[in-house]
């Protein structure tokens, strides 16, 4: 039996391989380049977060192409995304490159929606972790108390559960409630944040899981919380909160991506 099962992985890595080099074909080096990066975020997200099942899911507008971005396939967890497997969307939410894949109404929906109100957005970050579900819940929304939540002052919209917010119309409240913010709670739903990179959508997204994570714990100690100064909490902001300041420099990037060449080089595929 497991002489068989070797076989069988065998076979599908081999198969893999083929499928990712039919892909690598028929894309330019830059938009294969951003598919790798794309599987490779989705896998990092999988092992920092908690992820609701095939429900999460991040996007990026590909360069010289405004009106396209790759998504998640609806199929497959976070752990099991490939340069391959990610699907072409374009802003009116149709599928504009033949695949076996495709993402999930909810997912091109939300992400269409963004590109098409926001064309300073290149990439968004969605999720359900259990962290940003609570607080999406919390009347309080976001709160000031740790280093991580003051990047986030005042800068986090926050979209009230009035519509269906994985249908065209909801998503376009959605968008609409985005204003010029980067970042949002969507109210008893999770979290959406935003950047002008993949790099940094994919780090403020792991500064505010940890900002949430943090004030469900803070909250549920039942004490009396140590809140900083509103000129306090506006400095931090725009010091360390400033959009444009993460890309493929960033250490934190280069960090998350020598990671992912060692714990699951298949993003590649």
């Amino acid at each position: 039996m497991a002489a068989q099962d070797k076989g069988s992985s065998k076979v599908s890595n081999k198969g893999s391989s083929r499928k990712a080099q039919h892909v690598r074909e028929r894309v330019s080096d830059e938009e294969w380049k951003l598919r790798c990066q794309l599987a490779a975020a989705h896998r990092l997200v999988a092992h920092f977060v908690f992820v609701d099942m095939t429900y999460n899911h991040i996007s990026v507008r590909i360069p010289g192409e405004p009106s396209h971005f790759l998504v998640k396939a609806e199929n497959v967890f976070m752990e099991q995304v490939t340069a391959s497997n990610v699907v072409k969307y374009d802003v009116d939410g149709n599928q504009v490159m033949a695949s076996e894949y495709k993402a999930s109404p909810a997912a091109y929906n939300v992400h269409a929606a963004v590109y098409k109100a926001r064309p300073d957005i290149m990439a968004a970050v969605h999720t359900h972790s259990p962290a940003n579900l609570a607080v999406s819940a919390q009347k309080c929304g976001l709160l000031p108390i740790t280093q991580q939540a003051m990047r986030f002052y005042n800068r986090v919209a926050y979209y009230k559960n009035e519509y269906d917010d994985t249908t065209p119309e909801g998503t376009r409240h959605m968008a609409k409630a985005l204003g010029d913010k980067w970042h949002m709670l969507l109210e008893n739903h999770g979290a959406l944040v935003c950047g002008s990179t993949l790099p940094e959508a994919y780090i403020y997204h792991h500064f505010f899981e940890l900002a949430c994570r943090a004030q469900v714990g803070a909250l549920g100690g039942g004490t009396e919380l140590v809140m900083p100064a509103p000129d306090v909490c506006e400095e931090r902001a725009k010091k360390f909160g400033r959009i444009g300041q993460y890309n493929e420099s960033s250490r934190d990037w280069y960090a998350s991506m020598v990671l992912a060449d060692k714990l699951f080089p298949e993003y590649k595929d």
